[in-house]
């Protein structure tokens, strides 16, 4: 979204006037425009992939996509799991050249990658992760079974990810507050690079997990609803 400024021939007064553009994001996180002016700008999700790939979920399920959600839930899970553990490897004094050689092996395989996480988990936590069996059972049966999920399913799907998502980002806020803002930094800072060398940009940061913000999933879903529907937030 896109705020113009015009001035008003009747009271010499300005009036903001929200645009809406269309347009695809790129696996960065990246959102290319070009305004009816003919300029080019760059909006850059500062946010981690967990997130946007949540929103993305929560955009197919407000257009009845219940399946395509699922998928995008489940990813958006798995995604919150990678940035744990490379919280966690940043806590444990490890390099991220480490990660990034011992990632090669599971990056395909998202029991691997789950175990892995729950092991760490519980070093960072001191406590074990809980993982409710609904959120397995529907994930395996609407793509390995091709079982199609109702609405009601799958928005208690997302309600128990967002709860989940926001859990784990709890323990990263408690027990390693400065190793998660060192990733967020320097992933962010390599985003940024991304963008062609000249081109005006501008960053864009999401709060459904962010913890200080006291926010439901019903709350947030329905302030996503109305930007979904064209409207004024």
């Amino acid at each position: 979204m896109k705020e113009a400024t015009d001035n008003l021939a009747t009271t010499g007064e300005p009036s903001r006037v929200k645009l809406f553009y269309y347009a695809e994001m790129d696996d960065n996180g990246i959102v290319y425009l070009t305004c009816d002016k003919g300029h080019n700008t760059a909006a850059v999700h500062l946010s981690r992939k967990h997130q946007f790939l949540f929103q993305s979920g929560c955009h197919a399920l407000l257009d009845h996509y219940t399946n395509e959600a699922v998928s995008m839930f489940s990813a958006a899970l798995e995604r919150a799991y990678e940035f744990f553990l490379r919280v966690a490897y940043r806590r444990l004094g490890l390099p991220s050249t480490l990660f990034d050689t011992s990632w090669k092996h599971v990056k395909a395989q998202s029991q691997r990658q789950f175990g892995a996480f729950v092991f760490l988990f519980a070093v960072i936590a001191d406590e074990p992760f809980e993982l409710p069996k609904e959120i397995p059972k529907l994930r395996n049966d609407v793509i390995h079974q091709g079982y199609i999920a109702s609405f009601d399913e799958v928005l208690k799907y997302a309600e128990n990810i967002f709860t989940l998502i926001r859990r784990i980002m709890q323990v990263l806020r408690d027990k390693c507050p400065t190793e998660m803002w060192a990733e967020i930094n320097e992933a962010n800072e390599v985003r940024k690079m991304e963008v062609p060398s000249g081109m005006e940009w501008t960053g864009l940061a999401e709060t459904e997990f962010d913890l200080t913000v006291d926010l439901t999933f019903q709350t947030w879903l329905s302030e996503l609803r109305k930007l979904h529907e064209g409207q004024s937030p």
